[in-house]
């Protein structure tokens, strides 16, 4: 369970920072059930989510996970058996990216990068399901990311290049 004041990573709305915990009287909500009234960082307005709910919710990563996971970003694999088709290779990315993993996230982005290059090389555009899953998990990543190192989560793109040219 999540105190008042933890941030946390709340399904695919990203980091949110929990400002309560209880039985908000707002009409529809279940009077016997404990809430989680969340604050989403990056955008305004409160969400409401049962304390028992099956949506992912985790903490955050901290800034030292963050910077040691982009130092050894180069590690990481970015290789994937993504379905040719693209009703599963929808389902495929889905899993990956609700699994709200930052290695998983990085293995999508890593991985559509350079289907990209390869396919640019050849004058051919990428898929759609692809490019949606690439910036889903972009978002997904990057504003964690920013949120931990305190940087726009805009910078991260930026942030992650410049500690891989260091390294």
């Amino acid at each position: 369970m999540f105190s008042v004041n933890d941030y946390v990573v709340y399904g695919s709305e990203g980091v949110c920072k929990v400002e309560s915990i209880g039985h908000p009287e707002i009409a529809g909500l279940d009077k016997m059930k404990e809430y989680y009234t969340l604050s989403p960082v990056y955008r305004s307005g409160k969400i409401y989510t049962p304390v028992d709910s099956n949506i992912h919710m985790r903490s955050v990563i901290s800034r030292n996970q963050a910077e040691e996971l982009i130092g050894g970003i180069k590690e990481i694999s970015g290789d994937l058996d993504v379905p040719k088709d693209a009703k599963l290779a929808n389902v495929y990315y889905r899993e990956l990216v609700r699994s709200y993993e930052c290695v998983k996230l990085i293995r999508v982005i890593k991985y559509v990068f350079a289907k990209q290059r390869a396919l640019a090389a050849v004058k051919r555009n990428m898929p759609a399901v692809d490019m949606k899953f690439f910036k889903i998990a972009e978002e997904m990543l990057y504003g964690e990311f920013g949120f931990v190192l305190g940087i726009d989560p805009k910078d991260v793109k930026g942030y992650i290049a410049e500690c891989c040219e260091k390294a």
